[in-house]
């Protein structure tokens, strides 16, 4: 594809960052510009093993269904691959043993399926891909700042600085700054007279405490167990089957409570979360490898959106727009959603024939919904705790008290079980859970032993009711 003209040359395109989100972006670029840079300071993944770039690599990672869904269009053969590597396949109502808001959900078929695996092997897989794609060029360098054309309206590229050079410039048509949470880009257009982004900030004060055991003997219905701490309670855990026949554990703890790193205080932890279950797996398994620790301060939102005037040809995503609590598992699939919007975007305008300007207001403009389909959700659950700092919404307790009782509900009712984790997953927005029919099961009265109900708690059930 060959733009000549300078308002729509589409010759060379930039992405800065190659953890997940540069990598989608690049995949996506690749089917729109003759060239693709992918620049990383630390190179991207060539085994699978965690970066010094992703420090949370080591930590519990979910890919949503939607994401999952979206990482099977842009690479057809992954999910395949993954599973053909030792990845667990599993479905979310049948495969996860979830204990929240003080009850088991349901089990049951949900038709939500899901790969359980460690991010550094999924990552190295997307890397592989993107690696041979031949108008793609990995370049490890340090990205120092942006340039700019004389009237510093549009971004034309990027300055580096890699071992092999001291420094220099790379131009381009289009600059994508994926480089996550620590992004620069505040910074950098400050520096050009630009106003910096407004920053929503909810503080929540998380640690991560993981590693890797061998499965001890013994049949298991689960692939996926977790404990979620219902407020003021603070402590929780997940333990997921990955490959090599492996169990990756991660202890965590929000606001203070922190998991402690050595052999007696990690299992001591674990006995003394809201259920047994996790202690009594562990205990029983053998450690592979030391515990890995990783603390998350904060939600940051950065309202790119809200930037004007804002310069051509430079587009913000993943982490760098938004870092989520990781608790939550919604960052990679946010970040697959925004690679599919700058896609359908490129698209649009090769149909329309028009340029690249005017793509950045479009493209920060359209990931506001899919970020709020995050945000909103995660920070109300945060706010649950009366040590989260940041700006409540206005209704936040009657939300509060909804979504409660939805979650409790979850424990016999397979039909609400199944849409929250639809919305869970992304597949279906956050206003499903307040359509009238979910509305109605989440009020009515919860059914007791006196009224001959069986409970489903640890049961299959083959249709939900």
């Amino acid at each position: 594809m060959a733009h000549r003209n300078s308002s729509d040359a589409r010759q060379q395109a930039i992405v800065i960052g190659g953890g997940m989100a540069g990598l989608l972006a690049a995949r996506v670029l690749a089917d729109h510009f003759e060239s693709v840079t992918l620049i990383e300071r630390d190179g991207i993944a060539t085994e699978p093993k965690a970066r010094k770039g992703v420090p949370q690599g080591n930590h519990v990672h979910g890919v949503l269904a939607k994401g999952q869904e979206i990482l099977s269009r842009l690479f057809p053969d992954l999910v395949p691959a993954l599973v053909a590597g030792g990845a667990a396949p599993g479905d979310m109502g049948r495969d996860f043993h979830w204990h929240h808001f003080g009850v088991w959900k349901a089990r049951f078929d949900s038709g939500i399926g899901g790969t359980l695996l460690t991010r550094p092997f999924l990552e190295w897989h997307i890397a592989e891909r993107v690696r041979v794609l031949p108008n793609v060029r990995i370049l490890e360098a340090a990205v120092d700042g942006l340039a700019f054309d004389p009237g510093g309206n549009r971004v034309t590229g990027v300055q580096i600085r890699s071992q092999a050079d001291g420094g220099s410039l790379l131009t381009a048509d289009l600059t994508v700054d994926a480089s996550g949470r620590g992004s620069h880009a505040p910074q950098w257009l400050e520096a050009y007279g630009y106003r910096r982004p407004a920053e929503s900030i909810v503080k929540v004060d998380v640690m991560y405490a993981s590693r890797l055991y061998r499965p001890g003997a013994g049949r298991r219905d689960w692939k996926a167990l977790m404990i979620s701490p219902r407020a003021a309670d603070k402590k929780m855990a997940a333990v997921f089957a990955v490959e090599g026949n492996r169990w990756l554990v991660t202890l965590g703890g929000l606001h203070g409570v922190q998991p402690p790193t050595d052999e007696a205080g990690y299992l001591e932890f674990a006995r003394t979360l809201a259920v047994p279950d996790v202690y009594q797996a562990i205990a029983a398994a053998e450690p592979l490898t030391p515990i890995a620790t990783h603390k998350f301060p904060a939600n940051i939102r950065r309202h790119y959106d809200g930037v004007k005037p804002f310069p051509e040809r430079f587009l913000i995503m993943g982490d760098a727009a938004c870092s989520f609590n990781p608790i939550y598992g919604q960052g990679m699939t946010v970040s697959a959603r925004e690679a599919m919007v700058l896609d359908e975007l490129l698209r649009e305008r090769t149909r329309q024939g028009a340029g690249l300007d005017g793509l950045p207001a479009c493209f920060h403009k359209k990931i506001v919904g899919i970020i709020d389909s995050a945000w909103g959700p995660t920070t109300g659950e945060d706010f649950r705790h009366e040590e989260a700092m940041g700006e409540r919404p206005w209704g936040t307790a009657l939300i509060h008290w909804y979504t409660g009782r939805l979650h409790e509900r979850c424990a016999d009712d397979t039909s609400l079980a199944l849409a929250f984790y639809r919305v869970m997953h992304m597949i279906d927005p956050p206003a499903a859970l307040f359509r009238p029919s979910v509305i109605a099961r989440v009020l009515r009265r919860r059914p007791t032993p006196a009224d001959g109900v069986v409970s489903i708690h640890g049961l299959r059930a083959g249709a939900h009711r």
